[in-house]
């Protein structure tokens, strides 16, 4: 009976040390986003080559994080964030250089994002949370989320919705564009490191990119449409007619006189459908692991104290105390 007993004890101790899986926190960082608006001077280079960095915005997550393995573990975030694109921020080099076009455009947008998402993390060695042996774990994650944008423009000091106005056409007759939902689905791929600070306090960093199945996130994606098409469409409300047409093509801004207003004739290049639109979080990660008791080995040994003699099942065992 001592014997079950005492067995029992330790597996009650062990459980209690391995329970400690569930940590959540905050995070903050960066946001990059890609897309027809806000890229660097230069057309078609990767990533941080093709970023304009005057429109980086800050990031803020909440999470909840649970470690099933010292291998595994998954992750539940929700993030707010900002993004934004600004044709004017180029810098033309020459006329028809390849981000002349793009300057000459004259487009811009902005747009708060909210996402909430779902993440498994595959640890490239073994870590738990809360544990000082296993206290460091690079990890690779994926996983799939929700995003809501908004896509505005600054028009005479005022931010106008643009996804109402269908500024390519979105939905009129014979066009075969769809108009585009605020709500977008997400894949996320990236990866980042863990590091236990202390017992219950864990640090990290992390890299992700969000894939999504959309080019609108910025309101800009194929051709230019004509003024009879939103004066057919908004016939009933020739105001919103005129204003979605103003916002539709803005280079007269620019050039006034419409001396190179060809470039923005309809059915000419306004965006490209060929690359969607995608977004990174560059995040510093702050976890606290709960109910992390601090029992010190002596009062650990004394849970398996035999008495007068100990038993024959527990003889040459060793036990590790250190998590």
């Amino acid at each position: 009976m001592k014997r079950i007993l005492s067995l029992l004890l330790v597996s009650v101790w062990f459980a209690e040390g391995q329970a400690q899986k569930a940590n959540f926190g905050i995070a903050v960082g960066s946001t990059l986003f890609f897309g027809d608006l806000g890229g660097a001077n230069a057309i078609g280079r990767p990533l941080f080559f093709d970023l304009e960095r005057s429109l980086i915005r800050p990031v803020g997550t909440a999470f909840y994080h649970y470690q099933y393995s010292r291998r595994l573990a998954f992750r539940l975030q929700g993030c707010y964030t900002a993004i934004g694109g600004d044709d004017k921020l180029i810098t033309p080099t020459a006329l028809y250089a390849p981000e002349w076009f793009r300057w000459y455009r004259n487009l811009n947008f902005q747009s708060k994002l909210w996402e909430v998402s779902g993440q498994m993390e595959l640890y490239v060695t073994r870590y738990m949370p809360g544990s000082m042996r296993w206290r460091t774990g690079p990890y690779l994650v994926g996983g799939a989320g929700m995003f809501h944008i908004n896509p505005k423009a600054l028009y005479n000091g005022t931010l106008v919705e643009l996804q109402p106005l269908r500024t390519e056409g979105q939905g009129f007759p014979g066009t075969g564009r769809k108009v585009y939902s605020l709500y977008q689905p997400t894949v996320l791929i990236g990866a980042g490191i863990r590091y236990n600070v202390t017992t219950d306090f864990t640090i990290g960093f992390e890299y992700v990119d969000r894939k999504t199945f959309t080019d609108y996130m910025d309101d800009v994606s194929t051709t230019y449409v004509s003024k009879s098409d939103f004066d057919n469409f908004f016939a009933n409300d020739p105001a919103t007619a005129a204003l979605a047409y103003e916002l539709s093509v803005r280079s007269d801004e620019i050039d006034p006189d419409g001396v190179y207003a060809r470039i923005t004739a309809p059915g000419q290049q306004r965006g490209d459908p060929k690359e969607l639109d995608h977004y990174i979080f560059a995040q510093f990660y702050f976890a606290f692991v709960p109910n992390q008791k601090k029992i010190k080995p002596k009062s650990q040994l004394k849970c398996m104290k035999w008495g007068p003699e100990e038993g024959p099942a527990m003889k040459g065992m060793k036990y590790r105390y250190r998590r």
